[in-house]
């Protein structure tokens, strides 16, 4: 797809949402745009560097998300709802027993479906798939069977390269899904970069996504030194430029505060002082959040979250959903205890574990709030 920078991946499709960024601004809350949604809360694979801290023997039981897909097609703040379901992580979500079933209802409601999964699954998976879901995306990480051996902790690369070749298969000549790969990188395997594009090419997919791997999320203690996490983006950066050829070829931009240069200590008034060697995300730069409620995750075991970040750590739950006792989504999006959550979240008191995954919005939302709107009169 030549146009798929401009409009799949453009980062300005957030302005489909500006009504939503002008109620954050004045404070008010939004309905999410996306739900993240846990089928399951455990893995085949056993990356170093997953993102889900926690794996255990849970499923969401069938009932339950039935129940809170029919809600969430229906919830509406100032007549706007969800639009899209991301079945994502706390575990691979193909796991789950009732996995396409889980798609084909999300859809039928006339919700978008995203698809972030290790690919383990995806031979049995791929005409439901390219029937049902916006796009679907492979966290593949080594480009040969070494290197995903050495990351992934299995022995099913070739499984994996089949499924994936099969979801291109069934999905003919349609725009949709959105099919990429995705590639963790440190710099014992920055050398395979040219390898990962190449897989990508070999397999016909629309991107690859080159990144070094997240630490702060889950309170991993780094396997590079904020130099060398340099190197590797940078490098990384280098080689997607050089490329040539028509896969999209991208590389992520969440830089982990380690990378940043920060510093961070309480000051008397308890405030967080920050000293920089560089530029900042927005957040360190206000010590506020905002643009949380634009995203909301549910668990495994149906445990709301403001913010994936925060997925599975205790003292960031919002509630859980127990339909049996009339607490669904809705009732737990205007409880206390997520107005308590929220706020906490709004003054960064979780940005230990932030990647900076809303910055961009965070950005357009402190513009909203200036009332005085300095030089709008230009542009």
């Amino acid at each position: 797809m030549k146009d798929l920078r401009e409009r799949e991946l453009n980062p300005f499709k957030i302005l489909h949402h500006c009504d939503r960024l002008q109620r954050l601004a004045r404070g008010q809350d939004v309905v999410p745009v996306t739900v993240e949604i846990d089928p399951v809360a455990y893995c085949n694979h056993a990356c170093g560097w997953c993102v889900d801290p926690i794996h255990e023997p849970v499923k969401m039981a069938w009932s339950t998300f039935e129940r809170l897909t029919d809600e969430l097609a229906g919830f509406r703040i100032a007549g706007r709802g969800v639009e899209g379901i991301v079945f994502k992580g706390g575990g691979e979500p193909s796991l789950h027993p009732e996995f396409l079933a889980m798609v084909r209802c999300s859809s039928d409601l006339g919700l978008a479906v995203g698809i972030v999964t290790n690919g383990s699954r995806l031979q049995g998976c791929s005409a439901t798939l390219a029937d049902h879901a916006a796009y679907v995306r492979v966290s593949i990480d080594g480009p040969t069977p070494d290197s995903h051996r050495r990351i992934h902790n299995s022995n099913d690369f070739d499984q994996i390269l089949q499924g994936v070749s099969d979801l291109v298969s069934a999905r003919e000549n349609r725009r949709h899904p959105v099919i990429g790969l995705s590639f963790a990188m440190d710099i014992h395997s920055l050398d395979l970069a040219g390898a990962a594009i190449a897989l990508g090419e070999r397999l016909a997919v629309d991107y690859v996504l080159l990144r070094p791997p997240f630490f702060e999320e889950v309170g991993r203690a780094p396997t590079m030194s904020p130099a060398e996490a340099e190197r590797v983006r940078q490098d990384l950066t280098r080689t997607a430029i050089a490329y040539q050829g028509a896969l999209e070829v991208l590389v992520g931009n969440w830089v982990g505060d380690a990378e940043q240069g920060v510093e961070q200590a309480l000051a008397p008034s308890g405030r967080r002082d920050t000293r920089v060697e560089r530029s900042l995300p927005i957040e360190h730069r206000t010590g506020r959040c905002l643009a949380s409620p634009l995203l909301a995750v549910v668990t495994a075991d149906g445990t709301l979250y403001g913010c994936c970040n925060l997925r599975a750590l205790p003292d960031w739950a919002m509630g859980r959903l127990d339909y049996a006792a009339g607490v669904g989504f809705a009732q737990l999006w205007r409880s206390k205890r997520r107005r308590e959550v929220l706020a906490r979240m709004h003054r960064t008191a979780c940005i230990r574990h932030c990647t900076h995954p809303l910055a961009r919005y965070n950005e357009l939302i402190e513009v909203l709030r200036d009332s005085d709107r300095p030089h709008s009169q230009f542009v």
